[in-house]
């Protein structure tokens, strides 16, 4: 019978992600699947000839502020220990914030005329930010959820908290995607890439 040497440790199996962190990525997979769809249906709208330029409301750049600043609170939710449940709280208002924002932009376009049928890229507005929005409270509700159980299962909350700052962190980068998109993006810059469109006059 071969002995092992005492030296010999047989390797250990890796770790397998929790399930939280397999749903997470699962839904930030299909999260980021379907605003590139929206993102690319918005660049081949953008060059039909009833195209306008897309409102900019200042007001959103203020939302950006709020938004990155929860990030910055769940963050530092997930790195310390003090405090955890203010920073929770922090990160949660601010998010509340956001959307808040988002509908008093909305409220102000609507007052000047700039409603979702008034030209296919109001209605690309509306849609990109009212569906970022949602997601954003589906994470202040977990979040919530979240902030209740954090002195009842310790580990788990911490295990949560993690989470959502990876959640969060998402949410920020999407939305700077879609504000650089809206900004930025112009018919001529996706004719330069994608080539003047079929049957138009040059």
């Amino acid at each position: 019978m071969t002995t092992l040497p005492r030296s010999f440790v047989p390797d250990a199996p890796a770790a397998l992600p929790s399930a939280g962190r397999i749903g997470l990525r699962v839904l930030m997979c299909v999260v980021t699947a379907l605003f590139s769809l929206l993102l690319l249906a918005y660049a081949m709208r953008m060059r039909e000839a009833d195209w306008m330029p897309v409102p900019h409301p200042t007001l959103l750049w203020w939302n950006t502020s709020a938004l990155t600043l929860a990030s910055v609170a769940m963050e530092i939710a997930r790195r310390t220990d003090a405090r955890r449940a203010l920073w929770l709280l922090a990160g949660g208002a601010l998010a509340v914030l956001f959307v808040f924002g988002q509908w008093m932009a909305w409220q102000q376009l609507s007052a000047s005329g700039e409603g979702v049928t008034a030209n296919p890229s109001n209605s690309f507005l509306y849609v990109f930010t009212g569906l970022h929005a949602v997601h954003v409270i589906g994470g202040v509700i977990v979040l919530a959820v979240t902030a209740a159980r954090l002195h009842s299962h310790v580990d788990r909350a911490r295990r949560a908290i993690a989470l959502c700052a990876t959640y969060w962190h998402f949410l920020l980068a999407i939305w700077l995607v879609l504000l650089a998109a809206m900004w930025w993006i112009t018919p001529a810059f996706v004719s330069a890439i994608c080539g003047p469109l079929y049957g138009a006059t040059p």
